[in-house]
């Protein structure tokens, strides 16, 4: 099968840049062509003054996506489209023009981009969801895509005007991770019929498991408000005798390792950006995850690195979480923000050792049978069977 894959790289290398990556690595694997039509946001590093002006318009609607993709239709002749983040360089103009070529398109949902401006449901500290239902304005008056009147501004013109158009029709499927992800979606105005589940998965062939052994509790990700990393600092900071080991990078880095000298924390750890066999070793010789998140986490790939090793998961009760961390089988729950409820059952799993045993074979089992490549593969390609039966 023939299949245009789509997606703007982000700045800096993020969560649905290695997801689209890893699946066309899938596809290719399993025999299918296929054509990867990429833009990247490091190109405006180096706009003159006139693609900055043009920039705005570009966003909205795309004339250099419009063209391209033409060519590559005449040439390629894709049987369907599988477009993940088109924002902002691609723009949603990729929708209208495959809609015009009567080319089947799949959306791939990784973030809440098409009813939330700043693509995360999050602004001030706090679940948002005012723009839900089209009322983009509230997006220019909280200033939510990076504290810019400017840019939230953009966005929200860029989701309402191509919302107006019909969009949501023109794509012909829209893949969530979650069933939580497919109801804000219905709750957004997409039609149900539209919507198919296809969760995340990881490659576990390499790994090894480490049940019930190691010296230290892990963070994995991205080090931003969000994350709920204030939540988790605090609760350690009274939980002297346990060892956390925070790995990742973000805007809050430096504000943590102030906050942990000033406050003389001994059992805290930051270890910035790791990856490869340095981020495995420190997954491996864990006892088990803390994923604190306060909004409403997609499905990271840092939970089933987590499954993989056979370690279980202290995540927060909010959003796609309960759905993925099973509370009492792959982990527990703790109400997100709470701090006393993180302390409680980040006790309950290093004065039950057994527990930490069972729940961590109990998360292995769930990643070798919901989210390997071959399990990804089957529903993927079943989808793309279903829209693009008339080639």
């Amino acid at each position: 099968m023939n299949i245009l894959l789509v997606h703007n790289f982000y700045k800096f290398f993020a969560g649905e840049d290695s997801i689209a990556l890893r699946e066309k690595d899938l596809l290719e694997k399993n025999g299918e062509t296929v054509y990867f039509y990429t833009r990247d946001n490091r190109e405006t590093d180096n706009y003159n003054l006139f693609q900055k002006i043009l920039f705005f318009k570009e966003t909205i609607h795309s004339k250099k996506t419009k063209k391209e993709i033409k060519d590559i239709l005449r040439d390629f002749k894709p049987q369907v489209a599988y477009t993940h983040n088109i924002f902002p360089l691609i723009s949603p103009s990729i929708f209208h023009t495959l809609y015009d070529a009567s080319i089947p398109c799949i959306q791939n949902v990784q973030d809440y981009r098409w009813l939330c401006p700043n693509g995360v449901f999050y602004i001030n500290d706090r679940i948002c969801e005012r723009c839900k239902n089209g009322a983009f304005w509230n997006a220019v008056r909280y200033r939510c895509f990076r504290e810019s009147y400017i840019l939230s501004g953009l966005y929200a013109a860029t989701i309402s005007a191509n919302r107006l158009a019909g969009v949501f029709k023109k794509i012909d499927a829209f893949l969530c991770t979650t069933e939580f992800n497919k109801q804000k979606l219905i709750e957004g105005g997409v039609e149900e019929h539209r919507i198919f589940i296809k969760p995340n998965y990881l490659d576990i062939s390499n790994i090894e498991p480490s049940y019930g052994e190691g010296d230290h509790i892990i963070f994995l990700g991205r080090l931003s408000p969000e994350k709920g990393l204030w939540t988790l600092v605090k609760a350690f900071e009274k939980l002297k005798d346990l060892k956390l080991r925070i790995v990742g990078t973000g805007p809050l880095e430096q504000s943590l390792k102030i906050y942990i000298k000033e406050n003389n924390i001994k059992n805290i750890s930051m270890e910035g950006f790791k990856q490869g066999a340095e981020k495995d070793n420190l997954l491996k010789n864990s006892l088990f995850m803390v994923f604190p998140s306060e909004w409403y986490e997609h499905f990271p790939i840092v939970l089933l690195e987590a499954f993989a090793f056979g370690k279980p998961v202290v995540s927060s009760n909010i959003g796609n979480m309960p759905l993925i961390v099973e509370n009492g089988k792959s982990g527990l729950h703790f109400k997100a923000g709470d701090v006393n409820d993180l302390i409680e059952k980040v006790m309950t799993f290093s004065q039950h050792p057994a527990e930490i045993l069972k729940m961590g074979m109990y998360a292995r089992k769930e990643i070798e049978t919901k989210y390997t490549p071959e399990v990804n593969y089957k529903i993927l390609k079943s989808i793309f069977l279903k829209f693009s039966s008339n080639f």
